[in-house]
């Protein structure tokens, strides 16, 4: 009995040693798509700053639109003042 004590040890070993191979491989498996996901990370960022900046640049010239209609607005106002008491 002693024998198929060892055997079934051995037996047991091996599939322990199967199941622990298994965890490294999904281990190994979950680090390269971690380091993946890592070396994405910058470009994103990158990519965020870029959406950003161009945002910025797209409110700052909206601003200066706004700006000019009422500039524009006022001296229109004006020549009509200057055009009624023409009148």
């Amino acid at each position: 009995g002693s024998l198929e004590d060892l055997r079934q040890q051995l037996q047991q070993a091996e599939e322990a040693l199967v199941a622990k191979q298994e965890l490294i491989d999904k281990l190994k498996e979950e680090a390269e798509q971690h380091k993946i996901v890592m070396e994405t990370v910058p470009v994103l960022k990158a990519q965020a700053d870029i959406y950003k900046a161009d945002f910025q640049a797209e409110r700052h010239a909206r601003e200066k639109l706004v700006e000019k209609k009422e500039y524009l607005q006022e001296q229109l106002e004006q020549l009509q003042r200057e055009f009624n008491k023409l009148k």
